[in-house]
């Protein structure tokens, strides 16, 4: 195993893409601007110090990888082995097909929300905006942990000072309300100090949450009878190459009243192109996907979709960015061209449960959700809610 894996320095301490990049806009152009109170995103400091260890041929290649995309030209995978017969000829592995764009799109669009969380009086805090993914008909939504830490500050400064609201649709409108099912205390305790930093930054390990939708916002509109629009989630090994489609509700280039009125879902096609690990196991914990639209703060959260099967096969979590010389500031901040955007897998988030001791995902959302979300409210959220009140109170 340790053969396999070279201890390189990447670029893993990635921007978090969500409201923080947006908050300055956000707060000095819509009306919130006159309660302004700082919320920030959990973020480290410039300074953080993090590796990713880069996965080899510890991770099997899918039979997706081998499917070739619309004006892609796929990449050797060196983790892929030829298939051979029986007198050793290399077979070539047969292409695999994949759900027309159209219904993975849509699927997609579907469970896809926007948690929005807005502050009424002081503080320390600023509005912020992310995404979010329904991943079961009962209406759990999976997102990361620097956006759903947001539940757990409701009444800092006075009562109700935070309301997070569930939006859905294009452009997104206000449509439930939500508690915290689970939030990692891990990823608290390693990052509460980081709240009031002004740049969101981290690796993504620990960093998913999950909320269960309570009621609608408008009392008289009861939830879908139906059941909501989820995903259905694979825990499988990523793979080099593998086509997915992202969904999200990026923010970074919009104003604050736009973000408030406008703010439409936006999807792009794409493929794997790295995969890493956060320690030396070899378990494919982190994809890398490149650039594209959905590469902007907001996007936190959103869903990265496996094209061929359409299951929720991560969460979008951060980016890194390459500077443009060109650019005297030292980064293109209108293009997301020079970002690569970063996602933890469904594999990850289940590893961490295990290792938390609460199971995998599926034991998780097994049960009762409103018993589990109350003893998580009673047992939990207390000690992760002082641990973010004892930063906020020093400022």
């Amino acid at each position: 195993m340790q053969a396999a894996l070279d201890f390189i320095q990447h670029i893993a301490v990635g921007l978090i893409l969500f409201g923080h990049a947006i908050t300055l806009p956000f707060t000095a152009q819509i009306h919130y601007q006159a309660a302004r109170t700082n919320l920030g995103p959990v973020s480290a400091t410039s300074s953080v110090k993090a590796k990713l260890f880069p996965v080899a041929g510890t991770v099997k290649t899918s039979a997706t990888s081998s499917a070739t995309m619309t004006n892609s030209t796929p990449k050797q995978n060196p983790a892929a082995e030829p298939k051979t017969d029986a007198e050793g000829s290399a077979k070539a592995t047969p292409p695999v097909t994949l759900l027309p764009q159209s219904v993975v799109n849509d699927a997609a669009r579907a469970a896809l929300v926007n948690i929005f969380c807005t502050t009424k009086s002081g503080g320390s805090l600023y509005p912020i905006s992310g995404s979010g993914v329904l991943i079961t008909k009962n209406g759990v939504i999976l997102t990361n942990a620097h956006v759903g830490q947001y539940f757990l500050l409701k009444d800092y400064v006075v009562p109700n000072n935070i309301d997070c609201r569930i939006r859905t649709g294009s452009p997104a409108q206000n449509t439930y309300r939500a508690e915290l099912l689970y939030v990692p205390p891990a990823w608290i305790n390693a990052n509460a100090s980081q709240i009031i930093a002004q740049t969101g930054m981290g690796t993504g390990q620990n960093d998913f949450a999950f909320l269960r939708i309570t009621s609608s916002t408008d009392p008289s509109k009861a939830l879908p009878a139906g059941g909501f629009p989820a995903l259905a989630m694979t825990t499988d090994d990523a793979a080099r190459d593998e086509p997915v489609l992202l969904a999200g509700y990026p923010a970074g280039f919009l104003s604050g009243i736009t973000i408030e009125t406008s703010l439409y879902i936006s999807t792009a096609l794409t493929q794997i192109n790295e995969i890493f690990a956060f320690d030396d196991r070899g378990n494919a914990d982190v994809v890398s996907l490149g650039g594209s639209v959905v590469a902007q703060a907001g996007s936190s959260g959103g869903a990265v979709v496996r094209r061929q099967d359409g299951a929720l096969q991560g969460i979008i979590t951060t980016e890194t960015e390459t500077p443009d010389p060109t650019n005297s500031s030292g980064a293109n901040l209108k293009s997301t061209d020079t970002h690569d955007l970063h996602a933890i897998t469904l594999g990850h988030i289940d590893r961490s449960l295990r290792d938390a001791g609460v199971g995998g995902i599926a034991k998780l959302l097994t049960g009762d959700l409103e018993a589990k979300a109350a003893d998580f409210a009673k047992n939990i959220a207390p000690g992760e809610r002082k641990t973010l009140l004892d930063v906020l109170n020093k400022r």
